[in-house]
């Protein structure tokens, strides 16, 4: 447990609650301290695969734990941004879709290794790609607000993002049961 990316794994899942914080304040420093912050939840995302990679320590505590800081960060800011009414209207549709889809794929990798305590379900490229592109819609959407030439734009691309990784969502969570089932 005690290696660079499990390290960087903890960082991700700690650093919620403040996170949180940031994302519901009124004060509008701390939305940019929470977009600072979610560039380095994301980036120490990417950098834990590449140092287990690159220094040959990828571990079972680590393939266990990245996907659930993964889901974690994901869910609550999507969860966040719901609650300070930054996502509304029709935006809640691939808000909720993504949230079932993490739920259900996790509930799927426990059922699956409980069944079957050999066997894992690794991520696929399909979902490294999802997760990409559902951090760059929730980055652009937490932008969006602090930007005020540029805000509008910022939004939409992050909404419309934001639909494109529903749709990855279903699709990658519809491949997860498949492999499950076979």
């Amino acid at each position: 447990m005690k290696n660079l990316p499990n390290i960087l794994t903890i960082f991700r899942i700690i650093s919620l609650p403040v996170l949180i914080l940031m994302i519901l304040s009124s004060e509008q420093k701390f939305n940019y301290y929470a977009v600072l912050l979610f560039m380095a939840i994301s980036a120490s995302d990417f950098f834990d695969g590449y140092f287990a990679r690159k220094m040959s320590i990828e571990s079972g505590f680590g393939k266990m734990l990245d996907p659930i800081a993964d889901k974690l960060f994901i869910i609550t800011v999507i969860i966040c941004l719901m609650i300070n009414g930054t996502i509304v209207h029709l935006s809640l549709i691939p808000g909720f879709l993504i949230i079932c889809r993490e739920i259900f794929v996790s509930g799927l990798r426990e059922y699956y290794s409980a069944a079957n305590s050999n066997a894992v379900i690794n991520v696929s490229n399909l979902g490294k790609i999802k997760t990409a592109i559902q951090m760059l819609s929730l980055f652009l959407i937490l932008l969006a607000p602090l930007s005020s030439q540029f805000s509008i734009i910022l939004m939409n691309a992050g909404i419309a993002a934001l639909w494109m990784a529903m749709i990855l969502s279903v699709v990658s969570g519809y491949k997860y049961y498949k492999a499950a089932k076979n």
